[in-house]
């Protein structure tokens, strides 16, 4: 296995957050105002904010333990690529392939293909889809919307493999479509740096390589396609600033050291450290799994009699910390007897069923229903070393999502939805 030093990986990181910048003359549109640039101008306001100091000597003293600062300074946050404006209820429905659940995919109009043959008509494109979790709610999404966008194109022969969270198993199907001479490859890596061998072998052998959410190691990629963390976390502290001047909160997060927590924890401190009245309680790393996030939160329930605040870095910990409080009979337990506040990121339809109910407060989306832009952007890098289109950036950030509460409000100028304007829910529907 490559071990790279995180000096490195911050450094490769930083170098395309520059390249996200170049310019891409595919679809220009005219810029406008929009969720997108309306929450990466509070990203720049409160990161700013917080890199003069935090008042906050709790919320201070937790972003310092963790390093957070490292990882926020070099995550990427820029402009869509081609000029791209997303708005709420863009994008096309349709049944998903592999879970048979209905799709409403938001970003279907972003990087367009027409519908047909692509690029020589008379060539058949062989492509690779390598990911991990058919049996995950949120990875089969992320292969349905890529099956999707194969099938509208007769001459793109897909194959969907399954590395099973085993990333020797992905490293193998990536070599195995070396030797076949793919034309592209679109992968979801579960860590960066075993990815990013595999990814350089298929580079050096002229196969574009695009990846999906995460990141490789490779610093020769193609391009990635990702974002949204940075909104997610700061819009939780948005919304907590603007529900209550203080508080005393747990918080159930993921791995330690993972995109997803250290962007997402990270930005919702950097939201609420220069407010006075916010108190950590207590701190747990629960991995993505609802039963650690039920037990990090008994724990704290029989530990802390005032808590006011859950925060989850995940839709699993949102579930897993309401079904502890409600199993304590906590709901209603936070000082003065109001309701505890629960904060989520990712719009799984259970959680938005919560929310509609009143017992999740709100949730950041973190779609995803990404796996279409990924074939997309490999059969355009398949395009560009034949001299048929432009390349695209490396880069290929992902809109940010505008939070979805009970009742429609606005804060801070991002207006937001309600779980009945949310089309884009994945996963199962529930009852209720």
């Amino acid at each position: 296995m490559l071990k790279l030093s995180r000096r490195y990986l911050l450094k490769t990181a930083a170098t395309l957050t520059v390249l996200a910048a170049a310019p891409l003359a595919i679809a220009p549109a005219a810029a406008e105002e929009s969720v997108h640039s309306i929450i990466n101008a509070l990203i720049k306001k409160y990161s700013g904010e917080a890199k003069a100091g935090m008042s906050n000597g709790d919320v201070r003293a937790l972003f310092e333990k963790d390093g957070f600062r490292d990882y926020l300074d070099v995550y990427p946050v820029g402009e869509l690529a081609g000029g791209f404006v997303w708005k709420p209820g863009m994008g096309a429905s349709f049944v998903g392939p592999y879970s048979k659940l209905q799709i409403k995919s938001p970003f279907t109009d972003y990087l367009p293909l027409a519908e047909g043959p692509v690029l020589d008509h008379n060539k058949k494109y062989r492509i690779g889809l390598v990911f991990h979790g058919f049996n995950h709610p949120w990875l089969i999404s992320l292969a349905d919307t890529a099956a999707w966008e194969a099938k509208r194109h007769p001459n793109i022969e897909l194959e969907v493999i399954d590395a099973e969270f085993d990333d020797n198993k992905m490293g193998q199907v990536i070599d195995t479509w070396i030797a076949k001479q793919y034309d592209g490859i679109v992968l979801w890596p579960n860590r960066e740096a075993p990815m990013g061998p595999p990814v350089d072998r298929a580079i050096a052998a002229g196969i574009p390589v695009v990846s999906l959410d995460r990141r490789t190691s490779s610093e020769q990629i193609s391009s990635e396609v990702l974002g949204n963390f940075y909104a997610n976390g700061l819009q939780q502290g948005l919304y907590l600033k603007h529900a209550a001047p203080e508080g005393n909160i747990i918080f159930n997060r993921k791995d330690l050291g993972s995109t997803a927590d250290s962007i997402r924890t990270g930005a919702f401190l950097e939201a609420i450290g220069n407010t006075p009245g916010y108190k950590v309680l207590a701190n747990y790393h629960t991995n993505s799994q609802r039963t650690l996030a039920f037990k990090s939160t008994a724990d704290a329930l029989q530990a802390f009699q005032d808590i006011s605040v859950s925060f989850n870095t995940g839709g699993e910990e949102a579930m897993g910390a309401l079904d502890a409080i409600r199993e304590a009979n906590r709901l209603n337990s936070a000082p003065g007897g109001k309701k505890m506040m629960i904060l989520a990121n990712d719009d799984a339809r259970e959680v938005l069923k919560e929310i509609k109910a009143g017992n999740i407060e709100m949730v950041s989306p973190y779609t995803p229903l990404i796996g279409d832009i990924g074939i997309r952007a490999v059969v355009m890098h398949i395009g560009a070393k034949a001299g048929l289109n432009e390349a695209l950036p490396k880069l290929i950030m992902t809109p940010n999502l505008p939070m979805i509460t009970k009742e429609k409000m606005n804060i801070e100028g991002i207006e937001t939805l309600t779980p009945d304007e949310w089309p884009y829910a994945y996963g199962p529907a529930v009852a209720g």
